[in-house]
Order: structure tokens, then sequence, then C-alpha cells
């Protein structure tokens, strides 16, 4: 360990953020440490994020260093300043130099490069994957052009996602561009937001997309139930800024925006894992009284592998096919029976034989299908935050136990004799004393000869079918939809048995659902 005057620090700005890297200094300072500004022979203690030597050197313009230098880690760092004093440098600390260096130049430079298949459905995705920090910035253009709309925009955020989704794919984490030669959606502006954050630890575009004040508004005022584009830029136009003013100044819209507004800051906190089973088993445990060997399954990012998401999706089907007629209106009775429906829109089945081919071609922003569905707002206990047993979740007579209150139950007197809970408002909902809380849920019911090819469309990802369906088209001209495959050259439909066998159609490798994370 050595005295704060023999150590000179140099505080590599690449890769930490401008905020982090003023405290870090500020921190330095008020212990005395000695702060180099720029780096030069007398540095001793070279601190940075970057995790493999050579970036380093190649930032610092050097071949290697004085031989009393170290490359250390930020860890080092921060248990000096906890120490107030320079620390004793351990392995843990240290980012490898020489011969390690070349291993991991050379490690970085494997697997080959020409290994990434064209398309996203026939690579593995896993949930967790190696490059975070490039997807990140990538799908955060892709938001950006989203909003921006227009053909233009449209496809420069298809670009940006299916960019992400072949890094997302990578078995190693991106160290050098060489990894990507040969990777179809890999343009120049996407190596060039690549080398930037390789080089630098971020990109100046994607930051200035993130400090932009119209998209951080549009963030918000997107992710409200109900909103679209067209309604933020519509908020933003008119001078709002947050929820809270629109809440106060808005007055049109539909059941949903409605709803999406009083429930807001609920709706955004996150479905959990639990959640979304004991829904799911208290589903089941209706739908079998009503119509018995109903298969009912947990679909999205669910199952794909998530432990949160902002809405739960369950898929209906029954091995006879007809025998789903009439079942979902049942299901929704019993709901609402038991007040556990707060709003919803119920959509009958508008299937024909015609939506297997002439639907390939989707609509820009949205992957619409033919099945009978509910789409709204369930009340969930809180008690379905954590894991509970068959018996909490239900009664003799089969109800949730405790049923949610009617919404206007825990108010005052004076108010229930004012209004009953359907001429309530949302926001009085909303304001009142309850033991719910709002979830978003989509029940959807699909014909048994169409149900696997529905369970991979509601599985997803977007991507995914958005990609397993053009690979369908260019390469076998068949039509693929959550409803069939469909042969347009020999115009006949093509049924499948399983999720696998529609796979095996289409000749492409068989992933289960957590490995379709693009």
């Amino acid at each position: 360990m050595k005295d704060c005057e023999d150590v000179v620090v140099y505080i590599m700005p690449q890769k930490i953020q401008k905020q982090r890297h003023r405290v870090m200094k500020m921190a330095a300072l008020k212990h005395h440490f000695t702060l180099a500004e720029e780096f030069s022979d007398n540095v001793t203690h070279i601190v940075t994020e970057y995790e493999m030597a050579d970036q380093a050197l190649k930032v610092l313009k050097v071949t290697e260093l004085p031989q009393h230098a170290h490359l250390l880690k930020v860890s080092w760092f921060t248990d000096s300043i906890k120490a107030r004093e320079p620390v004793q440098i351990l392995n843990q600390h240290k980012i490898p130099l020489g011969d390690a260096n070349v291993d991991s130049r050379q490690k970085s430079e494997t697997p080959p490069p020409n290994h990434i298949p064209e398309f996203s459905c026939q690579r593995s995705t896993p949930l967790k994957h190696h490059n975070a920090k490039f997807c990140e910035a990538l799908e955060l253009l892709q938001d950006y052009a989203e909003m921006k709309e227009g053909d233009d925009n449209y496809m420069r955020a298809l670009a940006w996602r299916r960019a992400s989704c072949v890094l997302k794919s990578l078995k190693f984490t991106l160290t050098n561009l060489n990894q990507l030669k040969g990777a179809k959606d890999i343009g120049r502006h996407v190596e060039k937001i690549l080398q930037g954050i390789l080089d630098h630890g971020t990109s100046d575009e994607v930051e200035r997309v993130r400090n932009d004040p119209w998209y951080q508004k549009m963030k918000i005022f997107t992710k409200v139930f109900g909103a679209g584009v067209k309604t933020s830029q519509e908020w933003i136009e008119n001078g709002m800024t947050t929820v809270d003013e629109v809440r106060q100044k808005y007055t049109k819209g539909d059941w949903r925006l409605r709803f999406g507004l009083a429930f807001h800051d609920e709706l955004m906190q996150l479905v959990t894992r639990q959640e979304a089973d004991n829904f799911k088993e208290f589903i089941k445990h209706q739908s079998a009284k009503i119509l018995p060997d109903v298969s009912v399954e947990l679909c999205g990012g669910f199952k794909r592998g998530k432990t949160a998401g902002h809405d739960i999706d369950l898929l209906f089907t029954h091995p006879l096919k007809g025998k789903e007629l009439g079942f979902l209106p049942q299901l929704l009775s019993i709901l609402e029976n038991q007040k556990l429906v707060l709003c919803g829109k119920w959509n009958r089945s508008t299937f024909t034989e015609e939506a297997l081919y002439s639907d390939s071609k989707r609509t820009k922003n949205s992957q619409l299908d033919h099945f009978e569905k509910w789409i709204g707002i369930i009340k969930f206990p809180k008690q379905w935050r954590k894991s509970i047993s068959p018996e909490e979740l239900f009664n003799d007579r089969g109800e949730s136990v405790p049923l949610s209150p009617d919404s206007c139950e825990d108010l005052e007197p004076s108010k229930k004799k004012q209004k009953t809970d359907d001429e309530l408002s949302p926001e009085e909902i909303a304001a009142s004393p309850r033991n719910w809380i709002a979830r978003r849920v989509d029940l959807i019911v699909a014909p048994y000869d169409q149900y696997f090819y529905a369970l991979v469309g509601w599985t997803g990802s977007k991507q995914f079918n958005r990609d397993i369906r053009t690979y369908a088209r260019r390469t076998h001209n068949y039509a693929m939809t959550s409803h069939g495959l469909y042969d347009l050259t020999k115009r006949k439909s093509l049924p499948a048995k399983s999720e696998k066998e529609v796979f095996d159609l289409l000749g492409v490798p068989y992933f289960p659902a957590e490995e379709r994370n693009c």
C-alpha cells in the first residue's frame, strides 16, 4: 500500500457516465488523492471500466504501460475511497496485461464471424444474453424511430431492432466489430453506434436521443394504457408534460384511456410471475367447471422466461374443435359475478378461411389476429402477490378467497348512498380504499386446429413472429399467421399437432419459448 502522495490516479472517463465521473473525482480530492487530468508517465494507478486491457491501451494510445503503472478496475478505487487511502492492489482489482492481453484478443475473434444465421427464428436467443449495453442503445433508437412514425422511421426502427436481435443471439460479449462480419442486419450506421460504445462506453447519438425532452415525454405518455403515439403527440403539442396534467386536462378517449389514466401508476407496477401463476391457477379452476378438459396456457413474456411483465396473456383451447364456442362469455360472467372485472371488452371471432393467407402482410405496428378474445383490467386480490395454496385461492364454491370487494365497499357510508359501483368514475374507484390491485389481462380462445400456431404467435417475441413469417414467405412461399400455415403454391393449409411441428414444417430449428427472446 502506498501513501496518497506516492499515488497518482487517472480515472479514464470512457464508459463512465459524466455525473458518476465527476462524483468519483470529487471523492478522490476529498480524501487527498492526487488526480491526473490526462494520462502521462507519472500516473501510477489507472482506473477504468474497460474489462479488457487491449481496449484501455488503445484509448490511452500506448502499446504497453510503464513498469510502475497499474491498470485497475473501479472496485480498487471504490475500496480505496471507503478506506480513505489507497488500498493494496489485489488480484481481484487487476485487469490482466501481457500474454493475457493476447489471449483475450484471440478469444474475442471466435467463434468465426460468418456463423450468424440470417433470420432471428433460426437463432437461439435467451432472455439473459451477453450484450445488454449494446442492445439497450439500439432499442432506444428503435423506440425513438417508432415514435416519429412514417414509413422511413418504421424501416429505421426495424433495422435497429434486427441488429439488436443479432447481438442478443451471440454466445459471447462483443469486443470487436470483426466479430459481426457477414451478419446481414449490421449496417454502417449500426457499426458506428457500436464502435462508439466500444471506444467510449456510449454513443453521442444515443445520448442525444436519451436526453431529448420530446422523447422523454413520449416515453411517459405512450406507456399509458390506451394511449398510442398520435394521442401522446397531441398531449405534448397541447403543452402537457406529466400524466397528472393529462388527467386534469384531457377529457376525450375511450374506456381504455379513461381507466388507463386513472390507474396509470398501478398499471406501471410490473406484474410478478407469482401473480401470473396464481391468476392462471384461479382461471384453470373456474374454466374446468365450465368446460372440462379445457387447456389454459400462460403466454407472452412469462412463457419466454420473464419473471415480471406489464400484462398477462392466457390462451385457451379444447381438444374437440367447436367445444370452445360460448366458453369465454361464461368465464367472464363468473369473473363479473365475483366482482373481479374492472373494465374490458369482449371481441367475437372474425376468422374466415381467407385470413389464413390474406393476413400475411401485417399492419406496421401490430400483429392483429381474428381470435375471440377479451382485453381489459382485472382486480387482483393483493394476496395473489405471494405464494398461496389452492385452499387459500378458493372456497368450497370455487370462488376466490376473499372475493375482490365491490369498488365502493370500503367508502364512507355517505358516499355509498350517493353512488353505486357502476356509477363511480374510474378516478373515484382508483382513489377508494381497496384490497386489490389493477392488472392488465388478455384472454384469447383458439380452436384446436389453430392452437399451436396461436401458441407460437402469442408467445412471441414480436420480432421472432415477424421473422418466422418473413422466412415462411421467402423460403417456402407460405403465409404464416397465428391461425395457421398456408401453402400459397398448392393453395392448402398445413396443420400442426405441436409447437415443434410448426418449426418442422418450416424447416427451422425448434427453440423452446425461453430461446425466442429476440
